[in-house]
């Protein structure tokens, strides 16, 4: 059966909230009601967002982390790790896919069991997500690993074979979103230090943020992209939008539609900073301390209730990593003297070791692991998971 999403809603899961509404407290414990202490400037105005799950559904399946679903019918996604989870009664599921730039790599994960990755040539082509199943019910996941510069892809169609596509099952209780550089999108995280084209290596599934949402059964929302950073991307010449100025992007490329802010994370974990001082630029100065402290503002005024984890890892070291690791617990501690008590500078991973690098020196997947249970450990902590 083909589901060109004939049936296709955006649905919030749960009932629409204000945004002082309860949600869990960073301690684990009893809801926090109060709103003195998420350090919201005056004149903050934020979305109301409500709690996980608040699922998108959108072509029959549901989408995890930010899609567009402007065209309800062929949904469009492009950050690392996007992508959506179907439920069908049936052998087989194919996929239509539209990419707009170049290849894109994507991953499979049938019946919790993850495949190996598939690359989507550029334009629109089918796709064999599962076949050979037994007759019966199953659930197949597909993630881009491809981060969102390279292009979008869009959702056309999904053929179910020997059945019918069914409703996808509801969402993980849990999320976590995270803002970051290549390192996060899994730039050349399977690749080699000898490679020297290393998005044919990339693979979000990799990555400590991915490998930390599902020790936590959490789903993930990236919002990352390589050479990118606060006031200054690893390019001293490239004169884009650094992240901050992505944040609102629903699509990584295009302006519009702005990201609606609709479900707030528990959590989000901020990994930037790299480019800034990388590539012999020199110390970025108070311009990134006060650009961090105004993403800081801007999340807490779209989350209230979040908690806030700044990071800097695993590239940096020296007096590199001292002097943005300064600058970023400047940032922070400037957050919790306005009153915000769920915010922290956590600087317990490690700078990188030389046997943990893959391409052009990023983390390999060993190296992403440990990431993973540092941040794992310290999110159970502050969130009582």
């Amino acid at each position: 059966m083909t589901v060109p999403a004939a049936i296709v809603t955006v649905a919030l899961a749960a009932v629409a909230a204000c945004a002082s509404d309860p949600q869990q407290s960073g301690d684990g414990g009893m809801p926090d009601t109060s709103m003195p202490d998420t350090g919201m400037t005056p004149d903050a105005k934020p979305n109301n967002p409500v709690p996980p799950p608040a699922d998108i559904v959108a072509a029959g399946v549901r989408w995890i982390g930010r899609v567009d679903t402007t065209n309800p019918d062929q949904p469009r996604f492009a950050w690392s790790g996007t992508g959506f989870v179907a439920r069908f009664d049936g052998t087989s599921l194919t996929a239509q896919l539209s990419v707009s730039g170049a290849t894109e790599i994507f991953k499979t994960v049938i019946d919790g069991a993850p495949q190996p990755p598939f690359t989507a040539a550029s334009g629109q082509g089918t796709y064999m997500l599962a076949t050979g199943l037994a007759a019966g019910v199953h659930t197949v996941e597909l993630y881009r690993q491809t981060e969102g510069p390279q292009g979008e892809t869009r959702l056309m169609a999904l053929t179910v074979g020997g059945g019918a596509l069914m409703a996808p099952p509801p969402g993980k209780d849990r999320l976590i979103e995270v803002i970051g550089d290549s390192i996060t999108c899994g730039y050349g995280v399977v690749g080699m230090l000898s490679d020297t084209d290393c998005f044919p290596t990339e693979s979000h599934w990799d990555t400590y943020a991915a490998v930390a949402g599902r020790a936590l059964d959490a789903d993930v929302s990236t919002i990352a992209a390589s050479g990118r950073g606060i006031v200054k991307n690893y390019d001293p010449t490239d004169t884009g939008p650094r992240m901050p100025m992505l944040y609102d992007h629903t699509l990584t490329n295009i302006a519009s539609p702005t990201w609606d802010f609709h479900v707030e994370p528990q959590a989000v974990v901020i990994n930037l900073g790299t480019n800034d001082i990388s590539n012999s630029k020199g110390d970025p100065g108070d311009a990134f301390r006060d650009a961090y402290i105004a993403l800081l503002e801007r999340i807490r005024n779209e989350y209230p209730h979040a908690y806030i984890v700044c990071i800097i890892a695993p590239l940096l070291s020296g007096g590199d990593l001292a002097i943005i690791s300064g600058h970023i617990k400047d940032a922070v501690d400037a957050r919790t003297a306005a009153g915000d008590t769920k915010v922290e500078f956590f600087s317990g991973i490690p700078a990188q070791t030389s046997d943990k690098f893959a391409c052009q020196y990023h983390p390999n997947v060993a190296e992403n692991m440990m990431m993973a249970d540092l941040l794992v450990a310290e999110l159970k902590a502050k969130l009582g998971w």
